[in-house]
């Protein structure tokens, strides 16, 4: 089944389903939300997620901005990119293909988890200046240096994997696995986006998507070139975190040239699925603040 079948089997209860469309952007098609009018922002989610992850977020700005939320390669609907093909840079250089089909060209960016240090790289590479980057519970060091390695050698061996994927895939884990993973979180999200992570988990490209970003992700290049970063990082950490603690989102803030650092109480790692008012109003904040 291709990614847009998929996608005509779920959209009648996906959030934003209308404002869904598919784009060839290189080798990859990829599943993206445009919503609303006005300056472009790129939303970025994280690891084992999708767009669906703003859209509360994006019901808010949508007055005024246009909303680019697309879902990651290998991940959503978008395309499945070979184990080699999903890194940093990788992903940039299909982002910004993607960004050319759609002209586009984002004011700002939002990025989650993950999806922060890819807006990072994005913002390294283009030529645009950016009035700055949301970054909500950014994992720059997700794993710890000690751990890191091992993690990265056991993440490349099991993105190689065909029978992994479908086993996690299976209705007789799949249940308990996002029952874990949510929890694993901290937060408490509603219905709505707990059948997305339903639905996601249920797709065995999704899961192989997921795991070949986490093999992909060389983040130590990356943290290399922080202090080059050309525009404001605002780094967002929730005191709930259980994935990444705020220590740890925090981190990086030392080696930006100019970053601003906030901690919300109350909020795990989906904060911005459980409250996204309060990180709207920090967006709103951090785009009017003259550099």
């Amino acid at each position: 089944m291709t990614p847009a079948e998929r996608w005509h089997k779920t959209e009648s209860s996906w959030p934003l389903a209308a404002s869904s469309r598919f784009v060839d952007a290189g080798e990859l098609t990829f599943h993206v939300q445009i919503n609303g009018q006005g300056p472009d922002v790129l939303l970025l989610h994280g690891a084992g997620s999708s767009s669906h992850s703003f859209a509360g977020i994006t019901r808010l700005l949508a007055k005024d901005y246009r909303l680019i939320a697309p879902d990651l390669p290998g991940q959503g609907f978008s395309s499945l990119v070979d184990p080699g093909a999903a890194g940093l840079a990788q992903f940039t250089e299909a982002l910004t293909q993607l960004l050319t089909q759609l002209d586009a060209h984002p004011v700002a960016l939002i990025g989650h988890s993950a999806g922060a240090a890819l807006a990072a790289q994005f913002a390294l590479s283009t030529r645009r200046p950016l009035k700055g980057i949301l970054g909500i519970n950014s994992a720059f060091t997700p794993f710890g240096a000690t751990a890191a390695p091992f993690f990265s050698t056991a993440a490349r061996w099991l993105s190689r994997s065909e029978w992994l994927p479908k086993i996690l895939a299976s209705p007789a884990l799949r249940w308990r696995a996002t029952a874990s993973m949510l929890s694993d979180t901290g937060s408490r999200i509603d219905a709505e986006m707990s059948r997305c992570y339903e639905t996601l988990l249920s797709n065995p490209e999704h899961i192989a998507g997921t795991l070949r970003m986490m093999a992909g992700w060389d983040l130590p290049p990356l943290l290399a070139k922080l202090p080059e970063l050309p525009c404001p990082m605002w780094l967002i950490a929730c005191e709930a975190d259980k994935t990444i603690p705020p220590a740890r989102a925090l981190s990086v803030a030392s080696e930006l040239p100019i970053a601003v650092t906030r901690t919300l109480a109350g909020l795990g790692h989906l904060g911005h699925e459980e409250a996204p008012e309060r990180f709207v109003t920090l967006f709103q904040e951090m785009t009017t603040l003259e550099r």
